[in-house]
């Protein structure tokens, strides 16, 4: 009976953390963030390779053929991207302008996955935080709205913590995912030193001193590719653990530094958002840009 009670008492606990709010402001610089990835991503020309798929990419796979490789797709997608993030970014028709963002650019990304031969997962994050983004808008848009209208947005707390947690879990099993691939096709021998010099060879940036460093210098390399795998793999351990969330966000960080200075990938975005979420910008933020909420509005400060 004790027991139970206290496993109640435990997941009471948890639900009422989950359901803890904090003034917005770290949730609307990840919203920023990403809205600059819709415009980004809206820019973007695509060159389409026509012939046979080898096997479905993404949710819109079933598209046929012909609508997947017709221009109208790609031009309707796009539309719809400009058009929802445009509105978003004004704070017009939430929660739906937060859908179309989101459906605007979860398409074009998927039409041109589907007709290329060799795609990168350099929007897969951002996709995907888009979607919890626009939950967190959709379940609080009544208050969200009501804030605006009083200009107190900034004042008011709006942000839940599982919405942080939810971004939070995203990257880490991102992260972990691309380390557990790894040994799955290599194992340990994944940090030899040689894939990676290969790589830099073939595909680096001329003139990078990254680069240089990585092509004549194999002892730094093998040190690299080591830190890469065991802080991918263990990013799910940011999740549960205060203490090292900041350390492996460093490292996590340090990666995408090193694939920007080399290659010319455009992990720029998996970057900042890495730093945001791991990083303790939601304490941060708050600190930096302080409110004076009215005495109705009670601050309830996040643990994370």
């Amino acid at each position: 009976m004790k027991t139970s009670t206290s496993a109640r008492s435990a997941l009471d606990g948890w639900l009422d953390y989950l359901g803890t709010l904090a003034t917005p402001q770290f949730g609307q610089i990840v919203t920023w963030a990403l809205l600059a990835a819709c415009y980004i991503l809206a820019a973007l020309h695509f060159e389409r390779i026509e012939g046979a798929r080898q096997a479905p990419a993404t949710v819109f796979s079933w598209l046929p053929d012909a609508v997947r490789n017709s221009n109208a797709t790609f031009y309707s997608f796009r539309a719809i991207l400009l058009v929802g993030a445009t509105l978003w970014l004004f704070n017009r028709i939430l929660p739906w302008s937060c859908w179309l963002a989101t459906l605007g650019f979860t398409g074009l990304w998927s039409m041109h996955m589907e007709t290329t031969t060799n795609g990168a997962h350099i929007f897969n994050a951002a996709n995907q935080l888009l979607v919890v983004q626009s939950l967190w808008y959709t379940f609080f848009a009544k208050d969200i709205r009501a804030a605006l209208d009083k200009r107190q947005f900034w004042a008011t707390p709006l942000y839940p913590n599982w919405v942080y947690l939810l971004g939070l879990f995203y990257l880490s099993l991102f992260h972990s995912s691309a380390g557990l691939a790894k040994i799955a096709a290599s194992g340990l021998d994944w940090p030899n030193g040689v894939s990676l010099q290969l790589w830099a060879y073939w595909d680096g940036r001329p003139g990078s001193w990254t680069r240089e460093l990585m092509i004549n210098y194999r002892p730094a390399v093998v040190i690299m590719q080591w830190l890469t795998l065991i802080f991918e793999t263990g990013a799910i351990i940011g999740l549960f653990s205060l203490r090292l969330r900041p350390w492996i966000g460093l490292m996590l960080v340090s990666f995408y530094f090193g694939v920007v200075l080399t290659f010319d990938y455009g992990f720029h975005l998996n970057l900042v958002l890495t730093l945001l979420f791991y990083l303790p910008f939601n304490h941060w933020q708050p600190q930096w840009f302080p409110t004076r909420p009215k005495p109705e509005l009670a601050l309830a400060t996040p643990d994370l």
